[in-house]
């Protein structure tokens, strides 16, 4: 076995990665930034519903588990050599609860990158799963990719949900480097909650005018130190009054390369950044999913 650098991508090896484009994306992303890449299998005492993340559990003995774990590896290596021969590969195969293994790799991995299983959305029965337990617990930021998710079938670019708060900003950052790295568009959407406009479906325009006004400027502050840090990012800015930020999200993956949204890991933040929302957009979203935790400091 051979373990991690620190700040490597770490990529989750299982059956469903090779049916979607998390692991090409997980090569090009090492590419771009310069990093290792890991390739993590783990085979634990988990029930077979919790496989579907880029891990596998298997009713056999220890030394089938590791001639899978390890065969399996082997093939991702083939596929990111072909996409990406200059990319520095290491791997990681333990006899472990996949969650455990993932969570602890999360501790010095710049980046964790997740495929699932069907080309639908995740749906709620899939959330109690793998996928959902590291994005809850992972100390870095998790892309979730679905079979189907190929950037540059789309070129809408990057969309991040946003606020005014100094919490946002890893969100922010994480996002803007991501359009960045791969030369494309960002935009900044934030939702000015108002449970009147949500009842009857539309924004109250002339009721939520001044608020609105007030919450713009706050972005447009918070904004501006990473404009100047990335200016090659064209950005655009959409303040989106009265509708529920997970409903109007859900719209925006149809025509994203990446939704971005943050999480806080003790889910008591604001609407935006807090689990209920990052977990609905996971159920829901159409494309790939980049979720930050908001107290990543990057490296």
């Amino acid at each position: 076995m051979n373990m991690q650098p620190d700040g490597a991508i770490v990529v989750g090896v299982a059956e469903s990665v090779f049916n979607g484009w998390a692991l090409r994306w997980a090569a090009e992303q090492a590419r771009l930034e310069g990093r290792a890449l890991t390739l993590a299998n783990a085979a634990g005492p988990v029930a077979g519903t919790w496989s579907e993340h880029g891990m596998d559990a298997l009713p056999h003995s220890s030394e089938m588990l590791r001639e899978h774990g390890e065969a399996l590896l082997a093939r991702a290596r083939e596929v990111v050599e072909k996409a990406a021969p200059e990319v520095e590969i290491r791997e990681v195969f333990e006899i472990i609860d996949p969650t455990t293994l993932l969570t602890q790799l999360s501790t010095t991995a710049h980046l964790l990158v997740l495929g699932s299983r069907g080309r639908r959305p995740v749906r709620s029965h899939l959330l109690g799963s793998v996928g959902l337990a590291v994005v809850r617990h992972a100390s870095c930021p998790v892309v979730v990719h679905r079979p189907g998710d190929q950037p540059g079938s789309v070129h809408r670019g990057v969309v991040v949900a946003a606020d005014a708060t100094e919490q946002s900003r890893p969100v922010l950052a994480f996002a803007f480097r991501e359009a960045s790295l791969r030369r494309l568009p960002l935009k900044a959407v934030h939702y000015v909650y108002d449970v009147r406009s949500t009842l009857v479906g539309a924004p109250l325009s002339s009721i939520m005018s001044e608020d609105t006004e007030q919450h713009e400027v706050a972005l447009s502050e918070s904004l501006a130190g990473l404009r100047e840090d990335f200016p090659d990012v064209p950005v655009s800015v959409d303040m989106l009054p009265g509708l529920l930020p997970e409903q109007g999200l859900t719209e925006l993956s149809q025509n994203a390369d990446l939704l971005v949204v943050g999480t806080h890991h003790r889910g008591i933040l604001s609407r935006m950044l807090g689990g209920s929302v990052s977990q609905a957009v996971l159920e829901h979203a159409s494309g790939p999913v980049a979720v930050v935790p908001t107290s990543w400091v990057g490296d």
